[in-house]
């Protein structure tokens, strides 16, 4: 017999204003596609302050961030705007600390998310080739001596580098699908979403559908968080938007590029804050100005089409 429902579904608004506090170390899930744009805008629209924020590969979401004042230190691989070039904001504020000065702490692409694999397994540090050999260990930023440690191995003595195991207060990942009880599945890129999640000590899913728990049982191994580790389920059509969830909606270039040129200067960009932050209440209010401006059947374009293949015999 499955446990009573939880009081876990929740809105956007309740789950930031619960679970986000001004200072947290956040993880925002999101490598190249499922990236949390609207937690990243109620962030913003609650304008929490002084996040540390972490993830590999950022992109436009942390970019915005920063652009709102939200952050004042990063845990990152790099950040720029992909397929629009550099990221704005970040290099605003790097290079005439606008709206304040920010910093960071630079790890490789894999160096980072084994951080977060070794948060997610409850050990302290873990071991890493890829930082060897690179400029990345001559600079140090806020993380100082602690940045990484060499050690000898306990086995033949060699001398190995050694990074820390992170674990945000609070990961926010957004994915295809998740039950009332948080058992959150997702497909396409995975990134380190898996194990970002996994070691945040609270945890907020936002999904483009909640199902049921009978659902999720049927195709276990795309599972990638158990429900005991969520704190709040968020149900959020679209809730991606500009970037792409694989199997619901692609990437809207010309809105990225629209994001993109606005950033450039403070005041358009301010402009944009007013339109598609400030000035919608929620993800939905968002979506209704996106069609009132550029029209149902923009909105429609970027939908994905039915594909539909061969059903899977699990044996049960």
């Amino acid at each position: 017999m499955e446990p009573e429902v939880t009081d876990k579904i929740m809105t956007m608004k309740e789950a930031i204003k619960k679970f986000v506090s001004d200072g947290s170390f956040v993880y925002i899930g999101g490598y190249v596609c499922r990236s949390a744009f609207a937690a990243v805008h109620e962030i913003i629209r609650q304008k929490k302050r002084n996040l540390t924020v972490t993830r590999s590969n950022m992109s436009d979401d942390f970019d915005q961030l920063i652009g709102a004042g939200c952050v004042k230190r990063l845990i990152s691989s790099f950040l720029s705007l992909g397929f629009h070039g550099l990221s704005r904001c970040f290099r605003r504020a790097m290079e005439k600390k606008i709206p304040h000065k920010i910093e960071i702490e630079e790890y490789t692409n894999l160096s980072l998310p084994m951080m977060l694999l070794a948060g997610s397994l409850g050990i302290p540090f873990i071991p890493t080739k890829d930082l060897l050999g690179s400029d990345i260990l001559k600079h140090r930023g806020f993380m100082g001596e602690n940045k990484y440690k060499m050690i000898n191995s306990p086995f033949n003595g060699e001398q190995v580098l050694v990074v820390p195991a992170l674990n945000p207060d609070v990961g926010i990942i957004h994915v295809q699908q998740v039950d009332a009880y948080g058992n959150a599945q997702m497909w396409g890129i995975g990134g380190d979403c898996k194990f970002g999640a996994n070691a945040s000590k609270k945890v907020i899913v936002t999904a483009e559908r909640i199902v049921s728990r009978e659902l999720i049982g049927r195709d276990p191994s795309r599972t990638i968080i158990p429900g005991f580790k969520v704190n709040a389920v968020v149900e959020c059509p679209w809730g991606s938007h500009p970037n792409y969830v694989p199997g619901f909606y692609d990437v809207d270039f010309d809105f990225g590029g629209m994001y993109s040129k606005a950033a450039r200067d403070v005041k358009t960009l301010e402009e944009f804050f007013d339109e598609w932050v400030y000035g919608v209440e929620d993800r939905a209010e968002y979506i209704n100005h996106y069609i009132q401006k550029f029209g149902y059947s923009k909105l429609e374009e970027l939908r994905a089409k039915p594909f539909y293949s061969y059903s899977v015999n699990y044996g049960y």
